[in-house]
């Protein structure tokens, strides 16, 4: 039997960021409309993971994600298993 943990296992994992996350400011979805809530939280949830894995500020963290989304490079960030 399997011992449980109190706390998520998290581990650090390189990935490469898909072109399709984009920041709201390079959305062309009208502001009000649904698409561009899906991508502004997107892009939220993913400057937010860069943010923890690379303890660094948010905008520090949106610059590591432009970078490695434009040269398809991957980038370390923690996933929760």
């Amino acid at each position: 039997m399997e011992q449980l943990s109190l706390f998520d296992q998290k581990e650090n994992k390189a990935v490469v960021i898909p072109e399709d996350v984009i920041s709201p400011l390079e959305s062309s979805k009208s502001v009000k409309s649904k698409e561009f809530k899906k991508q502004q939280m997107r892009w939220r949830e993913w400057v937010m993971a860069v943010q923890a894995t690379h303890n660094c500020s948010w905008f520090e963290a949106r610059k590591l994600l432009l970078v490695h989304r434009k040269s398809q490079t991957p980038i370390a960030i923690h996933i929760a298993e």
